[in-house]
């Protein structure tokens, strides 16, 4: 499914809902070419057009856009399930701690923390809200949770976080794949081979794209681009091509032999993970806060 902001879905909502781009871009407050621009960057992610339109008629949404539609309402409802949890979050006395994750850290690096949390809070509910890390920083933005877990390459800008750890990156392939086993790797030995990554607009897949251009790696070819990062270990599993992930991802794969990490030379390459705390002034969140960037607790 298309990746996009709750504010994006939410107006191409709009438009659907009140049939036109300048009753929409009215009703919202914001002008019509911003509203023009947003619809057409979904429909250059979903490659077609998602209103049928007509000079004088109401704008009516294709098939393309029905299947949108309802995905869009499925978000923006769970966007506001999240601000309302918020919202009586001080009446619980912080007794519920709301969490955004993107999906891989989420999986891979937020339940060993959870686990140790959890025993000292017996009174703490966790909620968590897994997604693209574009829909974790529209959460932030929103602050319509406690805590955000992203990946980042540094900072980023407008959003107060702090870093976690830093994530070694492991290229990995399927066992038959001819450069599985080989000596130390350089970039000329791994052109020509084809890489399985993410959306090609999604963020992660511009950081992914920056860390390879560091090592040295231009142009990859990206034969296949996935959504859900389990399907991308997935088919460099099957033997599809290189896999770039985070290593905390993929070392049962490896560990067990289902799929093995190429030597590469250069220096090592590392994903930030990242922590957007709001709300900095309950102990809880404090505590758990601590216990994801290791430290012991007093």
């Amino acid at each position: 499914m298309i990746s996009a902001s709750a504010r994006r879905l939410g107006i191409f909502k709009a438009v659907a809902d009140l049939g036109g781009f300048n009753v929409a871009a009215e009703h919202l407050g914001i002008a019509q070419p911003s509203v023009g621009a947003h619809i057409k960057a979904l429909e250059k992610q979903a490659g077609q057009s998602l209103f049928n339109r007509g000079r004088g008629t109401r704008a009516s949404l294709t098939r393309a856009g029905e299947t949108l539609y309802t995905y869009a309402v499925e978000m923006l409802r769970q966007s506001e399930q999240a601000r309302v949890s918020m919202t009586g979050l001080g009446a619980m006395g912080a007794r519920e701690i709301v969490i955004a994750a993107q999906r891989a850290l989420s999986n891979y690096f937020l339940p060993t923390h959870l686990a140790a949390f959890a025993p000292r809070n017996p009174g703490i509910r966790i909620v968590t809200r897994t997604g693209t890390s574009e829909n974790v920083l529209d959460m932030v933005r929103a602050r319509s949770v406690d805590l955000a877990l992203f990946q980042s390459l540094g900072p980023v800008p407008g959003i107060r976080s702090q870093l976690l750890a830093n994530e070694p990156l492991a290229l990995v392939v399927a066992p038959h794949h001819p450069l599985a086993g080989k000596a130390t790797l350089t970039p000329a030995d791994l052109a020509g081979h084809a890489f399985v990554g993410p959306l090609r607009d999604s963020h992660y897949f511009h950081m992914m794209e920056q860390v390879l251009r560091r090592q040295g790696m231009h142009d990859c070819n990206f034969a296949m681009e996935l959504q859900d990062f389990a399907t991308v270990i997935e088919m460099a599993r099957h033997g599809a091509g290189i896999a770039c992930e985070m290593l905390c991802c993929v070392k049962n794969e490896i560990s067990s032999g289902t799929l093995v990490q190429l030597r590469f030379a250069g220096p090592p390459a590392f994903m930030q993970i990242r922590c957007a705390n709001l709300s900095p002034k309950s102990e809880p969140v404090r505590q758990l806060v601590s216990i994801m960037r290791g430290e012991k607790p007093s």
